[in-house]
């Protein structure tokens, strides 16, 4: 609940991240979930509003990091998965159930 806090709390307009571009999805809880994830794997996540965010040559690797873990979610990012060839279009369907 308090990452919940905090993602709110933070939902300003930040200018020196104007560098991390690639937001991270779900709801809120997903979203801090992710961001701490992501933190404790060694990325470096900033904060745009209510938005986790990456740099874009960081996000091959960290949403690697989602998909391989799991990490709650992961489901929200399957065009990303596949046009960075993370997964293919059948393991995301098979990994979300979907076959």
């Amino acid at each position: 609940m308090s990452d919940i806090i905090d993602l709110l709390s933070s939902a300003k307009n930040n200018e020196s991240n104007s560098d991390y571009k690639f937001y991270l999805s779900g709801d809120l809880c997903q979203m801090a979930e992710q961001k701490d994830f992501l933190l404790l794997h060694g990325f470096d996540v900033a904060q745009n509003g209510v938005y986790p965010s990456l740099k874009s040559e960081d996000v091959k690797s960290a949403l690697g990091t989602i998909w391989s873990h799991r990490c709650p979610g992961w489901w929200h990012y399957e065009e990303t998965y596949c046009k960075k060839k993370i997964c293919t279009k059948e393991e995301f369907d098979k990994a979300l159930g979907r076959t």
